[in-house]
């Protein structure tokens, strides 16, 4: 089993007392620009992508770095480390006040999945795996039980699925919409939902979670066929979106 280089952790702890540091310093008067394609982002979005850029190259200068569609960095001759990072996932929220959104990062080497991060500041919630070890704000997590209780049988869905999909066939099933696609997907493989359903994303709104779904053997299915979606897979995608209805579920053997 490959071992994630201490040098790796050293980084995500510098971005977590940044980020920190950012949300405290921000304001009621968020700053807010339109990219290209009309969607917004903050003042705050860019100071976290230029500090995970900045921290990551002092590191590892030849490494990939894949933040949303016009920040990627894919070097032809890239080193073993890829860094996939969605500076803040939840914007929306994020711009309203809501508490649900933050920051995600997945870590992998030569394609394999070595470290899953998500930090949601206003919500106070933190989680980081990596190795064998699991962190929930900063307290190791000793037991894996991410058995989703039978009672409270919920999916987590996307803002726009309903102009893709029926619901009435989950009349029997809870639906939740968080307002972050990497919160529901790291609630789903730490056992608090049964599935998150995903209307449409990039590779980044999910890399997060590629860690702890190979540790905890979840899977993402293209929800329609259910064809199984591999980690591989998705990563072929590059900047492209992902445009079909994904869902991320415990794997089926």
């Amino acid at each position: 089993m490959a071992i994630l280089d201490n040098k790796v952790i050293d980084i995500i702890k510098k971005i977590d007392v940044f980020y920190k540091e950012l949300y405290e310093k921000t304001n009621d008067s968020v700053q807010v620009s339109l990219k290209d394609n009309g969607t917004s982002v903050s003042q705050f979005d860019l100071d976290a992508t230029a500090f995970c850029i900045e921290v990551i190259n002092e590191t590892y200068p030849n490494a990939n770095i894949w933040i949303e569609e016009d920040q990627a960095i894919l070097k032809s001759d890239a080193d073993e480390y890829t860094f996939v990072i969605d500076p803040l996932d939840g914007t929306a929220s994020f711009l309203r006040g809501y508490p649900i959104w933050g920051i995600g990062i997945g870590v992998l080497k030569n394609g394999t999945p070595l470290l899953s991060y998500f930090y949601g500041p206003a919500c106070n919630q933190k989680y980081l795996a990596y190795d064998e070890k699991i962190f929930i704000n900063d307290r190791e997590l000793h037991s894996e039980n991410n058995v989703v209780n039978a009672d409270t049988k919920t999916i987590f869905i996307s803002s726009r699925l309903h102009k893709k999909i029926d619901f009435k066939e989950f009349e029997a099933l809870k639906l939740r919409n968080f307002g972050s696609t990497l919160y529901h997907v790291v609630m789903v493989a730490l056992g608090k939902a049964e599935a998150t359903l995903i209307g449409s994303c990039y590779i980044w709104d999910v890399a997060a979670v590629f860690f702890l779904a190979q540790k905890f053997e979840y899977a993402f299915y293209e929800f329609q066929t259910q064809k199984r979606v591999t980690i591989a897979d998705l990563m072929a995608y590059k900047s492209e979106k992902i445009d079909v209805v994904l869902e991320f579920k415990k794997a089926e053997h």
